[in-house]
């Protein structure tokens, strides 16, 4: 297990296997990354545009203090801690981004 995955995800804070997250996305210049689980990763993508994650949701803190993020978390919490909730894509994405 590596480093990351040992102390968790940054935003629910669960001990299960992560990844690293581009805090802004790396298509709108962002460079630092933070571990994050999955779930959490889908759930922000779902939630705001590359836009928005550059222009007003650009910190982890941002993030966690947002309601939204707030109720999800809660939600995530009663679930069982290896459950893993994919999300489709954000309201704007199609399936196919470059066609």
């Amino acid at each position: 297990m590596n480093e990351a995955a040992e102390s968790g995800c940054v935003f629910c804070h669960r001990r299960v296997k992560t990844r690293q997250h581009h805090v802004v996305p790396r298509c709108k210049g962002g460079d630092e990354t933070v571990p994050a689980c999955q779930t959490c990763e889908d759930f922000i993508h779902k939630t705001w545009s590359h836009n928005e994650l550059r222009d007003t949701m650009n910190s982890v803190e941002k993030i966690m203090a947002d309601p939204r993020f707030q109720k999800f978390l809660a939600w995530l919490h009663r679930q069982q801690t290896t459950a893993y909730f994919p999300s489709n894509r954000n309201r704007g994405r199609t399936k196919h981004p470059y066609r």
